[in-house]
């Protein structure tokens, strides 16, 4: 969900962009040769923290830009992030005027007149509202892809967190360190859709864990699951009635918007793509075609243009348009 809210939010910018879904992922990119304008590192992932991914990178050799991506947002916090090999830090979730900042400072503001002019007439057309100095994150928390990676987000994380909760006797390090990556995650989740409330909740717990204080673990992690499973219900009890209204597709104007996607994953075109599934969305469709949207949005944020492509035709071929 951090990948998608993010890459919405740079993606009037006009940027080329590629995203990792863990920090070894990140590692492999760097390996590869892979040269960025801007690394935007997540502070806190499953398998491998934000922290120790920068300091692998770091160690070999890339002296790019890194900035960190944080909920953790304390006094001193900057300093420790400057100390261990970043280059600055955005707090989560993502204020649109600190991130503006940040793209200024590291990309623009290293150019030459020369390429900003130009990059100034290859703009025109870009959104520009995505450069409102009022927008934040949560403007963004009605996008229907949105609530799909939620729902994806937390069921991951409600079986987490449950079967920590359950085990019996003392919890290792593993039990804890899974705990606390996953009650983080849900902290910026529910943020993203408009649930402060239940976000502090998800702090509170984020804070018994840090402290390795079980009891308060124990007596408030049922609730604050059984709150995550009714908001997943919710949502996914209204994609369900959204899209029993789809009887009717408009079956030509579907294929048109399909062709033109697999026209653009040959070029690598991101862009295209992505405002392709902007008005696809805006139309009612069958449960098959909203799941046929749902995985190009997220192979998209891989850059996996094979596999839109095969997605693609698979459709075609079972649907017959």
């Amino acid at each position: 969900m951090n990948i998608y809210v993010a890459e919405g939010l740079l993606a009037p910018y006009g940027l080329k962009i590629d995203s990792a879904g863990s920090g070894p992922e990140a590692i492999e990119l760097i390996k590869e040769g892979n040269l960025y304008d801007i690394v935007f590192m997540d502070h806190m992932m499953p398998k491998m923290d934000g922290m120790e991914a920068t300091q692998i990178i770091r160690s070999m050799g890339y002296d790019g830009c890194i900035v960190a991506l944080t909920a953790n947002a304390v006094s001193g916090q900057e300093d420790i992030f400057l100390n261990n090999g970043f280059d600055g830090f955005i707090s989560k979730p993502i204020d649109m005027r600190h991130l503006n900042n940040i793209l200024n400072k590291m990309i623009r503001d290293k150019q030459t007149p020369e390429v900003i002019e130009a990059a100034r007439k290859q703009s025109i057309g870009y959104n520009e509202r995505a450069f409102d100095k009022e927008q934040d994150v949560s403007d963004v928390s009605i996008d229907p892809q949105i609530i799909e990676v939620f729902i994806r987000d937390a069921s991951k994380s409600i079986a987490v967190l449950d079967s920590v909760n359950i085990k019996q006797g003392p919890l290792d390090y593993e039990d804890w360190r899974m705990y606390e990556t996953h009650i983080h995650g849900m902290k910026s989740a529910l943020a993203n859709i408009g649930k402060p409330e239940l976000s502090s909740v998800a702090l509170k717990l984020e804070m018994s864990a840090r402290a390795r204080d079980i009891e308060s673990m124990r007596s408030e992690t049922s609730a604050f699951t059984d709150s995550l499973r009714a908001i997943v219900g919710d949502f996914a009890i209204k994609g369900e009635a959204e899209n029993s209204e789809a009887a009717d597709e408009n079956k030509p104007y579907l294929r048109e918007k399909l062709l033109a996607i697999k026209a653009a994953c040959d070029d690598y075109d991101v862009k295209t793509i992505n405002d392709a599934i902007i008005q696809l969305r805006k139309e009612p469709w069958s449960q098959p075609t909203h799941n046929l949207l749902a995985a190009i949005a997220r192979y998209l944020l891989s850059s996996d243009f094979d596999e839109i492509v095969d997605v693609v035709d698979n459709y075609f071929e079972s649907a017959q348009i």
